[in-house]
C-alpha cells in the first residue's frame, strides 16, 4: 500500500491534457485556459467616478465645513457614457455621474450626500483628499499585464473581466470525455426489480453527478457482470474515450477481475492499494491505446468509499486531465472536535463530518455510523475529519484538520 499523498501524486504526475479549442467567451464558464492572457489595454481605460458627485479640484474645498461650505459654479453634467474635453477651472465644479469620465482638471469626488445644489452652484460641505472616489486608469490592470495565467478555470468573474478587456473568444482545453463503467452480479438498472441478493446501482448516479460538476463529459457504459470476456470487451470500448471510471471488482475476491483485466489489456498499474480507510483497494493506471494516454481510475464499490476516492484522488487528476496546472485541494481548516473519536490502525482515516460556527471557532462531529455502505453519511456531511496515518485516538475538544465539502 502507498501513502495517500504518494498517490496524488503519482496521478498528477502521470496524467497530461487534453488538447485545446477556440471558444467564444458566453461559452467558456468553467473550462481551463490553454493560454495566458495579457491585457490588451488599461483596465479602466479611463480615469473615472466611483460615486454619484461632483468632479473637483480638491485644492478648492481644503476648508469647507458643514458650517463654512465652499461655493463652487456648475460648469455642466457629465453622465456615464459622455465625454468631456474642457477642463475644469479653479472655482468649478462638474456634476458627474458613477462609472463618467473624470473632466481634465479635476481629481477628486465629492460625494452627493455631501453637497446641495441650486441656480447653478453646488456647495460643498466637506473638504475630499486628492483621488477620493476616482477609479484610476489602468488601476485594474496595465496594458500588456498578464490578465489571466494558463491552467486557470474560468469563473463569472473571469468570464465578465475577459468582456471588459474586449475579448470576445480565448484558447481554453476541451472538455474531456470520461467513460463510466459499473461492474457487479449484484447490481441492477433501476427498470429492474433486484434479485435475492441484488441492489440497485447507485454509484452510477453518484459518479456522473460529480463528473459533471466537474466539467466532464460523461459515457455511461451501463453494467458488467463480473466475467472476464465481458469486462476486457467492456473497458477496450471505454478505453477510446479520454478517462476512465470504474466502480467494484478491485479487492481481492474471487470475483475481483478489474486489476487484472485491466492489465491484459495493456494498461499499466500505477498503483493498486491505499493506506487509507475508506477506499483502501482503489487502483490506478494508464492505457495507451493508439500510444494515447488514458488515465484509468479503478474504484472500490462501496458507496462511500467511491465518493471519498473520488473526491482526494479522482478529481484532481480530473482537473489536471481539464488544463488545471497545480490542481489544488479542497480548502483545509481547524476544528474542535465534539466528541472522541477512536482510531487504532496507521491508515490515513477521512470521516464524514458536521462542522458549524460555535462562537469564536469552529467544531466538528461525526455523522454517526462511518460504515462505507452507509451513503447517508455523505448525504449528512459538509467536511471530512482528516486524521492522518500517525494520529491515534481523539478526544472531545481535540484540534483537527477538516477539508470543506
Amino acid at each position: 500500500m502507498i501513502r495517500a499523498d504518494e498517490g496524488r501524486r503519482i496521478i498528477t504526475g502521470s496524467i497530461t491534457p487534453v488538447a485545446a479549442e477556440t471558444c467564444v467567451i458566453g461559452d467558456c464558464l468553467g473550462r481551463v485556459l490553454a493560454a495566458d492572457i495579457p491585457a490588451p489595454r488599461d483596465l479602466p481605460p479611463f480615469d473615472n467616478s466611483s460615486m454619484d458627485g461632483f468632479a473637483v479640484r480638491a485644492e478648492d474645498i481644503t476648508k469647507a465645513t458643514r458650517e463654512s461650505p465652499v461655493h463652487l459654479k456648475l460648469a455642466g453634467e457629465l453622465p456615464a457614457g459622455k465625454w468631456t474635453a474642457e477642463t475644469l477651472r479653479p472655482g468649478f465644479a462638474m456634476h458627474v455621474m458613477t462609472g463618467a469620465p473624470i473632466p481634465p482638471g479635476a481629481d477628486a469626488v465629492a460625494e452627493q450626500e455631501l453637497t446641495e445644489s441650486e441656480n447653478g452652484n453646488v456647495r460643498i460641505f466637506s473638504p475630499v483628499a486628492r483621488g477620493r472616489n476616482v477609479r484610476r486608469k489602468g488601476e485594474s490592470l496595465n496594458a500588456g499585464a498578464l490578465a489571466l495565467r494558463k491552467g486557470v478555470r474560468l469563473s463569472p468573474a473571469s468570464v465578465g473581466s475577459l468582456a471588459a478587456m474586449g475579448i470576445k473568444q480565448v484558447s481554453v482545453y476541451r472538455r474531456p470525455v470520461a467513460a463510466l463503467l459499473c461492474t457487479g452480479n449484484e447490481v441492477v438498472d433501476l427498470d429492474r426489480a433486484p434479485g435475492p441478493g441484488q441492489i440497485w446501482n447507485s454509484n452510477a448516479f453518484t459518479l456522473r453527478g460529480v463528473l459533471q460538476n466537474c466539467g466532464i463529459r460523461v459515457v455511461d457504459l451501463g453494467i458488467v457482470a463480473d466475467e472476464k470476456e465481458q469486462l476486457a470487451a467492456r473497458l477496450r470500448e471505454a478505453l477510446t474515450h479520454d478517462a476512465v471510471i470504474t466502480s467494484g471488482g478491485v479487492s481481492v475476491g474471487k470475483y475481483d477481475l478489474v486489476p487484472d483485466v485491466l492489465k491484459s489489456l495493456g494498461v499499466e498499474i500505477k498503483f493498486w492499494k491505499l493506506n487509507i480507510k475508506p477506499g483502501m483497494p482503489m487502483a490506478f493506471g494508464i492505457g495507451t491505446p493508439d500510444s494515447r494516454p488514458v488515465p484509468v481510475f479503478a474504484l472500490p464499490g462501496n458507496p462511500v468509499s467511491t465518493l471519498v476516492t473520488f473526491d482526494q484522488f479522482v478529481r484532481p487528476g480530473l482537473e489536471k486531465l481539464s488544463g488545471v496546472e497545480s490542481p489544488e485541494p479542497r480548502l483545509r481548516i481547524k476544528a474542535a472536535l465534539e466528541e472522541p473519536i477512536q482510531k487504532k490502525d496507521g491508515k490515513r482515516h477521512f470521516i464524514r463530518g458536521i462542522a458549524r460556527n460555535a462562537g469564536d471557532g469552529i467544531v466538528v462531529t461525526t455523522t454517526g455510523t462511518q460504515s462505507s455502505g452507509v451513503l447517508m453519511s455523505l448525504v449528512k456531511a459538509n467536511c471530512l475529519i482528516i486524521l492522518p496515518e500517525e494520529s491515534g485516538s481523539l478526544n472531545k475538544g481535540d484540534v483537527v484538520e477538516i477539508e470543506m465539502l
